[in-house]
């Protein structure tokens, strides 16, 4: 789990810089096309991650609940 969390956060800082350079308005309209893929690809790789990592917790909170 503690490998998904840092690549979740490289994953979330880089989607960051792409907002801001997004935002900045500087880039040509390829480049803003493909900064936009990019953005939906950590978009994906972060939900995925998000919900793994639910899974886990449920699946840890049902272990203690039988356990009980």
């Amino acid at each position: 789990m503690a490998s998904n969390l840092k690549s979740y956060e490289k994953k979330i800082a880089a989607l960051e810089e792409i907002v801001q350079n997004l935002d900045e308005n500087t880039l040509s309209i390829n480049d803003l096309l493909v900064q936009y893929k990019k953005g939906l690809t950590l978009v994906k790789e972060c939900s995925e991650i998000l919900n793994s990592v639910d899974a886990d917790v449920k699946q840890i909170i049902e272990e203690i609940r039988v356990s009980q």
